[in-house]
């Protein structure tokens, strides 16, 4: 088993700060360097890339307590206090808003829509940095388990029921699912040249990633049909993901083209 005993925070000097939220804003900052980095080599403008992960995040962070709350109590969304919660945040409420609001700022800006494709690869180096502080905490464990990578949080303070056992860690899952699917991406990229076909790519392996992982994470209430609610939602961004690539080779028949997003009768900016 893989034991750890990090303190979830720490002082530094009069401030108290935690380990998950510096590893959030890690995951930020590199994610933002390597979607900057791909917008580059694409012949877009990496400028924009961080003009954008401001509002992207807000809106991720909006959504992903939103979705928590929609899942878990419906009643505190009304309840204007409940929204301030420090735990409590569903990660594909937070891709949800998060997408909507890159397509936004695109099409305000008039930019091309390939800068959602290095919105989501950039994406995949963030989560999984962001996610190394669920594994400090002991968030989001299953079953207890003897297998070779389970974790055994044995700091007081963790998350876990029980400092003297080991789990399955869907953080830390999350993490080798980050890894893998940008393995994946790193491979195939150079494929994937129609607008916005990387990005769906990068959903539907998100999403059928995080089916399997639910057998192994017990924080999610189990539905009728034998899966669980985050399983059923994952099952959902797999189907959005294909009809997105049904959508974007109708919409772009050519790997060459380069479109922007416009209003009617504008001239789109260049994007290059």
């Amino acid at each position: 088993m893989i034991e750890i005993g990090i303190d979830p925070t720490f002082e530094l000097g009069p401030v108290t700060l935690a380990w998950h939220g510096i590893t959030i804003a890690v995951g930020i900052v590199v994610g933002s360097l390597l979607a900057a980095r791909y917008a580059r080599q694409r012949g877009l403008v990496p400028g924009e890339v961080y003009n954008a992960v401001a509002l992207i995040v807000l809106a991720g962070i909006i959504g992903a307590r939103f979705f928590y709350l929609l899942l878990n109590d419906v009643g505190a969304l009304l309840r204007p206090a409940d929204w301030l919660g420090s735990n409590g945040f569903a990660i594909y409420g937070g891709l949800l808003f998060g997408a909507v609001a890159a397509a936004v700022y695109l099409r305000k800006a008039r930019l091309s829509p390939r800068y959602l494709d290095a919105f989501a690869f950039g994406l995949l180096l963030g989560l999984a940095v962001g996610r190394i502080g669920d594994v400090i905490n002991g968030e989001h464990y299953g079953p207890p388990s003897s297998v070779p990578w389970a974790i055994q949080n044995v700091h007081p303070d963790a998350d876990v029921p029980s400092a003297t056992v080991a789990y399955h860690s869907g953080g830390f899952y999350e993490v080798l699912l980050g890894l893998a699917i940008l393995a994946v991406v790193l491979l195939l990229r150079d494929r994937l040249r129609r607008p916005t076909m990387l990005l769906w790519m990068v959903i539907a392996l998100y999403g059928a990633g995080r089916f399997f992982m639910f057998f192994y994470r017990s924080d999610t209430d189990a539905l009728a049909i034998g899966i669980n609610a985050a399983q059923a939602v994952s099952l959902g961004f797999v189907v959005a993901a294909a009809l997105g690539a049904l959508w974007a080779r109708r919409q772009y028949p050519s790997v060459d083209q380069s479109p922007t997003f416009t209003r009617a009768g504008t001239p789109a900016r260049e994007a290059t």
